[in-house]
């Protein structure tokens, strides 16, 4: 067997078998029960064996009903990355004659993927590997108290073109605005105005249950608005019975730093990557076209991001972040994909 698609109640009985082993299959049970509300259109679950399975795969069936910013994504999971390996190279699971973004896989993942894209002779950009922190104690974490004249509430619909604006150029390039008025209307946030009814500073749930989004305006980032929104989203998540969780930049000390300081924790096994596969452009005359060396995906493309400054908030200018792009742009083109898997690391937010 190649794979097996899973009807409703094979999804069902895979989200209880999921929620078993919380949290660290967090990032999966979210999104298939996501998938289950129906806030998934166009998708369908995979696995490579059943019952008995050891890879899951979220991926697109219908172009037309899948939602822009979802549309060549695979949310995949395994108890064993080896597994993953495996199943990711068998015929039809994945079409390498379309961009694929492979979201939140094993660093040790990583190198098969970036060999399927050289074999089909694509590109293959990555996001750093992050963390994954959560808040393991029975007890809600404190709420931090509110400044005098600020309200702490919720995201709204109408915010979406606020947080389009703040994220442009980021991890979703299609309908981001969509993106972001979707993930307000089903899923918790979190928002910190001032008087005049102004975000300061907000975070948001995404599909696969993460707080992610967290963002601080330039001008506020040496106060205590980070954790006010984070602790408030947290408490809000955990008072339903949820797992409040994040992914941090590996290499974004001060952010792991303040993250322990709040008392969450680190997920063994949590670990992630995130990679983006382009297959191979073909010019008018039918002739292939040489795939350009990889670039890591926050180097190459998003150096006036939002997210160098959200990832460095508490240790970077925007300049120092700049010239760090820049440098580690330079060393990229002469890097091969396997380095370049290593050295993505400068622009990346807790997500």
């Amino acid at each position: 067997m190649i794979y097996k698609i899973l009807d409703q109640n094979e999804v069902e009985q895979l989200k209880n078998q999921l929620k078993s082993s919380l949290p660290g299959t967090a990032k999966i049970f979210y999104v298939i029960r996501n998938y289950l509300k129906g806030l998934l259109p166009g998708k369908e679950v995979i696995v490579d064996t059943w019952p008995e399975w050891s890879s899951i795969i979220v991926r697109t069936c219908n172009d037309s009903e899948t939602q822009a910013f979802f549309r060549h994504t695979y949310m995949c999971h395994s108890s064993s990355p080896s597994a993953l390996k495996y199943f990711l190279q068998r015929p039809d699971v994945v079409n390498w004659r379309k961009p694929a973004a492979f979201t939140g896989v094993s660093r040790d993942v990583a190198p098969v993927i970036s060999s399927m894209s050289q074999k089909h002779m694509g590109t293959l950009t990555t996001v750093e590997p992050r963390f994954m922190y959560a808040w393991t104690k029975k007890d809600l974490p404190p709420m931090a108290s509110v400044p005098d004249g600020l309200t702490l509430d919720t995201l709204t619909a109408a915010d979406a073109v606020t947080l389009r604006r703040d994220w442009e150029g980021c991890r979703y390039r299609e309908d981001l605005e969509g993106y972001f008025r979707t993930v307000i209307e089903n899923f918790d946030s979190s928002s910190l105005r001032d008087q005049n009814g102004d975000l300061l500073a907000y975070a948001c749930m995404q599909f696969n249950g993460s707080i992610a989004m967290l963002y601080v305006k330039p001008e506020h980032r040496d106060t205590d608005y980070f954790k006010i929104v984070l602790s408030d989203l947290a408490r809000r998540s955990l008072a339903k019975g949820e797992i409040a969780y994040g992914y941090i930049p590996t290499n974004d000390s001060s952010l792991v730093g303040q993250m322990r300081s709040m008392d969450f924790v680190w997920v063994p096994g949590g670990d992630m990557v995130w990679l983006h596969y382009e297959p191979l452009k073909v010019n008018r005359s039918n002739i292939h076209v040489p795939a350009k060396p990889s670039v890591p995906i926050g180097l190459r493309d998003y150096r006036d991001s939002i997210d160098c400054v959200v990832s460095n908030m508490f240790t970077k200018s925007v300049t120092s972040c700049h010239n760090d792009a820049n440098i580690a742009i330079s060393d990229a083109r002469s890097s091969s994909p396997e380095q370049v898997l290593q050295e993505a690391s400068s622009l990346v937010t807790f997500s």
